[in-house]
């Protein structure tokens, strides 16, 4: 039976293969918008089922929804204000798991450069690889905080953000924490058939402090990734890539033993991918090997350490990776996504999978234009 299981889960991976970005909700200021309010929705309604039975990470299933309801209002076409709630619900409780308050200000400070103060374009729309980032993050820590440099143009995309996580008073008995990073790709050949980027990813999480009461001492997780994106074109609507990224991992500060020790205080990682795009799936195939690697953010089946269980470790990994995401556009505004990944430990011969499907809305509702006061 578990042979079964397991025939029929690499055939629906294979079989309906793809892999796109479709969880990102970043958009850049309107160059006409002026003294405009409007009512912005953005929801998602999931169901993750994680399969996982093994030493890194544990299995579960979420079912539920979030919303996030925002007034937003243009100062002038440069400068925009937005203002909302964040609402976690899952199916199976009664409560609201999170209701935070969103506050943004957004200000184009040049023609390719937008700066985010307050709530942040977070999660999966930094677009970090999953060795530094667990897609489980984009709804159970949606909301992120601080401020963000967007930088768009025809060869750089870059994304600098800081998100404070954690804030300390003083005395406070837990160090603060904070995350601070960057994803950016630049072109380096464009042609209308082949197209070359380097992408660069760093990541930084500190905790520590100077006026908390904690005894633990200050430590900082630096994560960094780089290599290259191949990308040849087949046609107007299908593609084909090969990605060589080489990670890198160290930890600064870390103690030998107790709170905020780490097994390794050094590593390494390189993740080769295949990816198969056409208009509404991307196939991505992929290896990873390991040696070491940590990441403090990222999805515990390619590390070196347990979510659970501190006294495990493992030096070297091996995965072999498929994942699929298939978008189903209902309108301009609202898509179903259907998303399955596999990982196999060639290791210990371990097999985890997972499958989500998401509703997602995204929409923008003009209230009204406000008339300029001339005295």
């Amino acid at each position: 039976m578990r042979k079964l299981h397991l025939i029929v889960s690499f055939y629906f991976l294979f079989v309906l293969s793809s892999f796109a970005q479709t969880f990102s909700n970043k958009t850049f200021l309107c160059d006409t918008c002026d003294r405009e309010i409007s009512l912005q929705i953005e929801s998602t309604s999931f169901i993750k089922n994680n399969e996982y039975f093994n030493a890194f990470t544990k299995g579960f299933t979420g079912l539920g929804f979030f919303l996030k309801p925002t007034l937003q209002y243009y100062f002038t076409k440069n400068t925009q204000v937005s203002a909302g709630v964040f609402l976690l619900k899952y199916d199976g409780i009664d409560l609201f798991t999170q209701a935070i308050p969103v506050f943004t200000i957004r200000q184009k400070i040049m023609p390719n450069l937008e700066l985010v103060i307050g709530s942040i374009y977070g999660t999966l729309n930094h677009q970090l690889e999953e060795p530094l980032f667990r897609f489980d993050r984009y709804y159970q820590n949606n909301v992120e905080n601080g401020f963000q440099l967007l930088y768009h143009s025809a060869k750089i995309k870059s994304d600098l953000w800081l998100n404070w996580e954690k804030f300390i008073y003083v005395n406070s008995p837990y160090q603060e924490e904070f995350v601070l990073g960057n994803t950016s790709q630049f072109l380096l050949l464009q042609t209308k058939r082949l197209s070359i980027e380097l992408p660069f990813h760093l990541m930084g999480v500190h905790r520590g402090g100077q006026i908390d009461s904690s005894p633990n001492p200050a430590i900082s997780i630096i994560n960094a990734m780089t290599g290259l994106d191949i990308k040849y074109n087949i046609g107007t609507k299908q593609s084909l890539s090969f990605k060589p990224l080489f990670f890198l991992y160290r930890g600064l500060g870390l103690p030998e033993s107790g709170v905020n020790s780490l097994p390794f205080k050094k590593g390494n990682g390189m993740y080769l991918k295949v990816h198969y795009q056409n208009k509404n799936m991307l196939s991505v195939f992929g290896y990873w090997s390991s040696n070491k690697f940590i990441s403090s953010r990222g999805e515990y089946l390619f590390l070196s350490i347990s979510d659970f269980d501190a006294d495990f470790f493992q030096e070297k990994r091996q995965l072999l990776t498929s994942k699929t995401e298939m978008e189903f556009p209902i309108s301009e505004s609202i898509k179903l996504v259907i998303r399955a990944e596999a990982y196999f430990d060639l290791m210990s011969l371990n097999f985890a999978h997972s499958f989500g499907t998401y509703f997602i809305i995204n929409e923008s509702f003009f209230l009204k234009k406000i008339k300029a006061n001339r005295n």
